[in-house]
């Protein structure tokens, strides 16, 4: 119990070192003070794919063309066409999205993102299905994990016949 509050604070951390790094070189020391980046609003400092604070949802994300191996993709999600489009929820070094998809499912585009009730971000595919990645505090390895998650939706759920 008294570990959740060191957790919390390391997530906080980690988020804002992944956002800080996310920023690129336009970004530099030299470029940025600490009072500019505090006059920054939300949605501004907010990076390309995340959900906005009002509503929680946007656009579709726009999936950058496949690049070379140089590029470092730590805080991008790859899709199965070898295009990529920004992790969610701070996760960094996500494992490709085709590895958890399935074969089932064809692929579906991604259309907009949502966030849930406990504030996760979710993309939400043309087919009505949800990706996400997180990276969480795995308590028993005592180790920060990835987690790149698929939900597709089933067959509807048979009705129960009323007892009497």
């Amino acid at each position: 119990m008294a570990r959740e509050p060191f957790l919390l604070l390391a997530l906080a951390a980690l988020t804002g070192a992944s956002l800080w790094l996310a920023r690129g070189p336009e970004h530099s020391a030299d470029a940025t003070t600490v009072s500019d980046a505090t006059a920054t609003s939300v949605e501004q400092a907010a990076p390309r794919g995340a959900p906005t604070a009002v509503t929680g949802e946007i656009a579709a994300p726009e999936a950058a063309a496949p690049a070379p191996a140089d590029v470092d993709h730590s805080h991008q999600l790859e899709l199965p066409d070898g295009s990529f489009v920004d992790a969610l929820n701070g996760a960094t070094n996500p494992k490709p999205i085709a590895e958890f998809w399935g074969t089932q499912i064809p692929w579906s585009p991604i259309v907009g993102v949502e966030s849930n009730d406990k504030g996760v971000a979710w993309y939400r595919h043309e087919n009505g299905s949800y990706s996400t990645t997180e990276t969480l505090w795995d308590s028993a390895g005592k180790r920060f994990v990835t987690l790149t998650r698929v939900a597709h939706q089933g067959p509807a759920a048979p009705e129960i016949a009323a007892r009497r």
